[in-house]
């Protein structure tokens, strides 16, 4: 089984909603819209129904403005236990739930059989493994580098901190690695089957990737039988994942609504600070960070080839998806910027498959900013540690790569970094309603990152025809 095989056959999108109209997904951002909408409206008005009740129960009936700020919670608290005694709100809150068990269900086999078949996609010998050898290590830093990005920018606005933000949760400590050592030992499972059993994630990557390798050692006729096998499996978990968030607008639905009806509609306008923040994150990759190191690898105008690939990136940003706009990319690096086909058809892919630089970038921020809504809203939860962020800049790392190829996929894959420092999954419901926005932003970042790889790694290979665009 070759390598460009592999990378060709398991591209997928970054989150975003596939551009290929055979299956149907591609007005399924329309429908999620539908189902916010819905549930910001359904919940505004359960919140407006209950809202001044509870609060003269609680507060009695002169209560003022600093009543309100001294006792949040518990009259946050009694909303929920009135919204909860509804038929309405039970309905919601079950939906969510169903909804949020269904993610998590997928999770483990999804990350595991995703990486299998990344790592399966680096295979090769002789100049592919050369190549390919250059290109994860691209990859690789550049993911590093954005996620550092996500880090610094997030902890330098602290768009979380103070956030007037209450979400129904139970309590949670903060239980963060004590030691480098801690989190390495950490990465080895005594028993896999315990290890999934607890969501132990970094176990479930660590054993992925070591399948993966060694799966690469096999005699050619069992590694390509055992190589269908578990693309058989991964293609299954693909589909198993599309027909989940398939029924997202319903089940964001049940979250928007219940959210709002327990927190009122005001919640939302404390996102644009982690919009913002998002944004400044993603802008300093894409314009800073990327085209700096374009120019010290290949010493040729970064900004000179962002032209060159400005269609692959418009149609990134407007499908929010860079599988489906994968031959745009390939188009445009060839035609128009001279990089070689032979470089173009396996780097490119490859990166649609392994490659989320602004996916990592945005898990990173949007944990580090429920940690600080979390932190403000819950005295007992302590802000995250170096150490506790230095697991998330990890494990970003690690699911970014295995994100599957299925819409938002960046929160589901969300779900294993919360589940690892100890966060409650009953923040991504606000993360849904500003998403589309964000994971087109995202996209374009990824796309952007794949054809840097491409021209750096044609460039040290000297498969650049100059005279296309450069000389």
């Amino acid at each position: 089984m070759s390598a460009e095989a592999d990378a060709s056959t398991t591209t997928k999108s970054d989150g975003g909603n596939a551009a290929d109209g055979k299956n149907g997904r591609g007005g399924s951002h329309h429908w999620i819209f539908i189902g916010i909408v819905a549930g910001a409206i359904i919940g505004s008005i359960l919140n407006s129904q209950y809202i001044e009740e509870v609060r003269t129960q609680v507060l009695g009936a002169n209560y003022t403005q600093s009543d309100l700020h001294a006792h949040g919670k518990e009259v946050s608290d009694a909303l929920v236990v009135a919204i909860k005694d509804t038929a309405l709100g039970a309905a919601l809150n079950g939906i969510g739930r169903l909804f949020m068990n269904l993610l998590k269900m997928i999770v483990i086999p999804l990350v595991f059989f995703s990486l299998v078949m990344g790592v399966l996609g680096m295979s090769g010998s002789g100049s592919v493994g050369r190549i390919g050898l250059k290109t994860a290590v691209w990859y690789i830093c550049t993911s590093l580098v954005s996620i550092i990005t996500g880090l610094l920018t997030v902890n330098i606005l602290a768009p979380g901190d103070g956030a007037s933000i209450t979400i129904p949760t139970a309590a949670r400590e903060a239980v963060p690695p004590g030691s480098v050592w801690d989190v390495l030992v950490g990465l080895v499972p005594s028993n896999i089957v315990k290890a999934a059993a607890n969501f132990d994630m970094f176990g479930i990557i660590f054993f992925a990737i070591l399948c993966g390798a060694f799966l690469l050692s096999l005699e050619d006729e069992k590694r390509e039988l055992t190589a269908r096998l578990v693309d058989a499996w991964a293609e299954m978990m693909m589909r198993m994942t599309e027909w989940v968030i398939s029924l997202a607008p319903v089940g964001i639905a049940g979250l928007v609504g219940y959210t709002v009806a327990t927190s009122g509609p005001k919640v939302f306008l404390s996102l644009l600070p982690f919009v913002a923040t998002v944004a400044v994150a993603l802008g300093i990759h894409f314009c800073i960070n990327l085209p700096i190191m374009v120019w010290v690898l290949t010493k040729r105008s970064p900004y000179r080839y962002m032209r060159a690939m400005t269609p692959a990136l418009l149609t990134g940003f407007s499908t929010a998806s860079s599988a489906g706009t994968l031959a745009v990319t390939i188009d445009a690096a060839t035609e128009d910027a001279g990089i070689s086909r032979r470089i173009s058809s396996f780097v490119l892919p490859l990166g649609a498959t392994v490659n989320m630089d602004g996916t990592a970038l945005f898990e990173c921020v949007t944990v580090l900013f429920i940690a600080q809504v979390h932190a403000s809203t819950h005295p007992e939860f302590a802000p995250l540690t170096v150490m506790a962020q230095i697991m998330v800049v990890m494990l970003a790392l690690a699911v970014s790569i295995g994100a599957a190829g299925i819409p938002h996929a960046g929160l589901v894959m969300m779900v294993i970094i919360l589940n690892a420092v100890n966060l409650p999954l009953e923040y991504t419901a606000l993360v849904w309603s500003v998403d589309r926005v964000l994971d087109m932003a995202r996209t374009m970042t990824n796309i952007w990152s794949d054809s840097c790889g491409a021209l750096v790694v044609a460039h040290s290979e000297g498969e650049i025809d100059g005279a296309r665009l450069f000389d």
